[in-house]
């Protein structure tokens, strides 16, 4: 399978702006599979997945990677042809006008997040054990009210910290290359979504933990633990305070 796929015509754009679509093509990034089986995993009925299947193969965005006889039916095994999908920068003006591209592409994003979220080894999710077994992991959902320059400015930095994480893979896979660096099976995988927004729903008349509650001590002054300790009193010594 290839990496980029790159959507050269309205009538592709079309074919790919719809959630249940970009939902089977998800499911087809990972591995094969028959219109069967992702009805079965839609819990959609075969035809109506068989019709999305066959405008996806008409478009270009999937196709048959073998075929399987059972009891006399022979049984189409579809993939994906790419995991990531580019716009032609001839469909720049029809993208101005219709924004149903952008927000389906974030929308395939995260449903691939929850995808992989949910058939990840329980190993991942280590968050409370002890620190030398706690598998790099981050969980936010937040909102800033801050100037679009400065979110631009911020973003910038964010995706050059993105760039560095390709670095890191590429310079190990060469260390790997080279038998400098034993290969590993781990993967870090991560999704990120951001958007402008008149809504605000995030917003606490009180954001203060209960009377007797403190957050453990962070490294960040504004991202703070899951974890919160009851406060040290007065006639407490320093060292029975949980660190």
């Amino acid at each position: 399978m290839k990496r980029y796929q790159v959507i050269e015509t309205i009538e592709q754009l079309k074919a790919i702006s719809d959630s249940l679509r970009l939902e089977i093509v998800t499911y087809l990034t990972k591995e094969a599979y028959t219109g069967k089986q992702l009805a079965t995993m839609l819990n959609l009925s075969a035809s109506k997945v068989h019709y999305h299947l066959k405008e996806l193969e008409n478009h270009h965005f999937i196709q048959v990677v073998r075929t399987e006889e059972k009891n006399g039916i022979v049984q189409k095994f579809y993939r994906a042809v790419a995991f990531d999908f580019k716009v032609s920068d001839d469909l720049l003006p029809s993208l101005q006008e219709d924004t149903m591209l952008t927000q389906e592409s974030m929308l395939h994003h995260l449903r691939s997040g929850i995808t992989r979220l949910y058939n990840a080894p329980e190993e991942s999710f280590m968050q409370f054990a002890d620190e030398e077994k706690r598998p790099p992991s981050i969980a936010s959902t937040s909102e800033f009210k801050a100037p679009r320059h400065q979110i631009q400015a911020w973003l910038l930095k964010y995706k050059a910290l993105l760039n560095e994480l390709v670095e890191i893979e590429d310079q190990f896979q060469r260390q790997v290359a080279a038998g400098e660096a034993d290969d590993v099976e781990e993967n870090f995988f991560m999704v990120t979504v951001g958007f402008m927004s008149n809504e605000r729903y995030y917003v606490a008349d009180d954001e203060s933990l209960p009377d007797n509650y403190e957050h453990l001590p962070s490294e960040f002054e504004h991202l703070t633990d899951k974890i919160v300790v009851k406060k040290k009193k007065a006639s407490e010594a320093p060292d029975d305070r949980r660190e």
